[in-house]
């Protein structure tokens, strides 16, 4: 007996061993019970195996070296990223995915790319339909922070299953495109290479992709290593949903929730115009902890709750007609629902906006009562998006933005009825390939770090080793570009790339053209003042002015 007793004891002791002795770094359960902080809750779900490479070293010490930014985005992402760690863990994801909109947008969810990508997960508008994103005249859910996320999640857990359950390969398409890396992949196997994520030949922005989530990933691993304090995050839920059943402004739903319009627009960032519809049966977020004011303030509030209403015109019923039943001017109706000059008949599909009394209110703009424009020119920031767009050859290639990075040298410029700033992240700058959205002429480059650890790995590749430029901003009310001079002149393909018109095919679809052309189904139809989407070979369509793609 003593010696099944002995045994017993001696096998618990090996398998503690061997539990204790495996990787260190990583922690394969997922977090379970609230913890200290979102960070830790991350921490405890971490399931992919860590990559290593050069490129790895070399961005890690890269952000390690700018914390302000780190703690800036940060920051920024507390409203979003207790939802989505909440959403890995009920999917059994790993919890690094979290951190993926670092990469992608800087956790900015209003992030617009030159290619026209949009919101956290950066979803172009083809594949945003793909997914089920609402894109219309009056929302745009690729930047809803709950359902772009949920269309994120559905996108790399088909990827995950797509490459054989890698999850490296998986994020590689997922910025690359799968139909591009299953035919790297094909290449290799054909050839006795390997197939796995560094031994694929791919564009460069796709072979840094990784390495950016793997630094950010370490850096959130163990901040103090790397010098950097995380600001606090609460392991529980930001915001909650709530139904509206009301038409309603959006400075009047903040003021009811008793916060600022900025704080509103940020929770709510897919919304294009000022007004919110009970039609459209939208729910806002908001703030957990205003939840109960808000409805308490909805139900004592007297006043109006909008200047605007929704109306739907009827099929062939001109605009005239409309604006003189509302009593407002023609051209004022037309550009307070983005109608062209010489369009002169409504679109039935799409719910006017009007004014609740007859006559808008005194001294009203298309400004006053439209969603500030989102800034195309991308924001620089301290991620990487560097997509290419690539077309899969097995569902639509999701384009990440190539645009809401540190590696983009476009810096906005954020004007006020004061003062001028400039981005606070706008001057992380690192390399990026000049094949990826970037506007003609403007081409990024790594500036050197201060922290001599990063420039000694920047001097061990050649790839980072590119000389710093200055910066010129103009204090306007557009963004200003950061550019600096290419060895040769940066041919001026936007003009070229600009298309207006398209002689239609036949097999052309209303999809597959709002694919080529990077834009939208409803955008071609509104531009076209069409009701159906048949279309017929021979006929010319307008095409709203946006690149082509192969």
């Amino acid at each position: 007996m003593k010696l099944v007793k002995l045994a017993v004891i001696a096998s618990v002791v090996v398998l503690t061993g061997c539990a204790s002795s495996g990787n260190s770094s990583k922690n394969y359960s997922s977090s379970n019970g609230q913890q200290k902080d979102v960070w830790e809750r991350i921490r405890k779900g971490l399931k992919m195996p860590d990559l290593q490479d050069d490129r790895v070293e070399y961005w890690t010490n890269y952000y390690a070296a700018r914390p302000a930014s780190v703690q800036i985005m940060a920051q920024r992402s507390s409203k979003y990223i207790h939802y989505i760690t909440q959403e890995l863990e009920r999917r059994n994801m790993p919890t690094e995915l979290a951190l993926l909109p670092f990469v992608e947008s800087a956790y900015n969810a209003k992030a617009v790319s030159s290619a026209k990508a949009a919101g956290l997960w950066q979803f172009i508008p083809s594949t945003g339909t793909h997914y089920n994103l609402t894109q219309d005249w009056w929302k745009d859910e690729r930047r809803d922070p709950v359902q772009s996320t949920h269309a994120a999640l559905n996108y790399l857990s088909y990827l995950h299953g797509f490459q054989d359950n890698d999850w490296h390969l998986a994020l590689a398409s997922y910025n690359w495109g799968e139909g591009a890396v299953k035919r790297a992949r094909d290449r290799n196997a054909n050839t006795g290479l390997g197939t796995d994520y560094l031994s694929l030949r791919m564009p460069k922005e796709t072979r840094d992709y990784v390495p950016k989530l793997q630094a950010f990933e370490n850096i959130i691993r163990n901040p103090a290593r790397y010098g950097i304090k995380l600001p606090h995050v609460a392991d529980q839920p930001y915001f909650e949903k709530v139904s509206n059943t009301h038409d309603i402004d959006l400075d009047v739903a903040a003021r009811l929730a008793e916060i600022s319009v900025e704080e509103f627009r940020e929770l709510n960032p897919s919304f294009q115009r000022n007004v919110l519809l009970d039609e459209h049966a939208s729910q806002i977020l908001l703030p957990k902890h205003k939840v109960t004011a808000f409805k308490r303030n909805l139900k004592n509030y007297q006043g109006e709750l909008s200047a605007w209403e929704g109306y739907t015109p009827a099929p062939g019923e001109s605009l005239a007609s409309i604006a003189d039943k509302y009593g407002i001017s023609l051209d004022k109706l037309k550009s307070l629902n983005g109608y062209g000059p010489k369009q002169s008949v409504a679109l039935s599909s799409r719910t006017l906006m009007v004014p609740r009394n007859s006559g808008a209110p005194a001294g009203i703009t298309p400004n006053d009562i439209m969603a500030p424009a989102i800034n195309t020119a991308a924001p620089a920031m301290l991620a990487s998006n560097d997509n290419v767009a690539r077309a899969s050859a097995t569902s639509p290639a999701r384009v990440s933005a190539p645009a809401p990075s540190p590696a983009l040298n476009n810096r906005p410029v954020m004007a006020s009825a004061s003062a001028v700033s400039v981005d606070p992240l706008a001057d992380i700058i690192y390399s990026r390939s000049n094949n990826a959205g970037l506007t003609a002429g403007v081409r990024a480059v790594p500036v050197a770090a201060s922290s001599t650890a990063v420039s000694a790995a920047a001097s061990r590749s050649a790839v980072y080793k590119r000389p710093a430029v200055e910066v010129a901003v103009k204090a306007t009310a557009k963004p200003a570009v950061r550019t600096a001079s290419l060895t040769k002149p940066a041919p001026k393909a936007d003009a070229k790339k600009k298309v207006s018109v398209h002689k239609v095919a036949k097999g052309d679809t209303l999809y597959s053209l709002a694919k080529r052309y990077n834009t939208s189904v409803q955008d071609l139809k509104a531009l076209n003042n069409m009701s159906n989407t048949a279309l017929k070979p021979g006929v010319s369509l307008r095409i709203p002015g946006a690149g082509s793609r192969g």
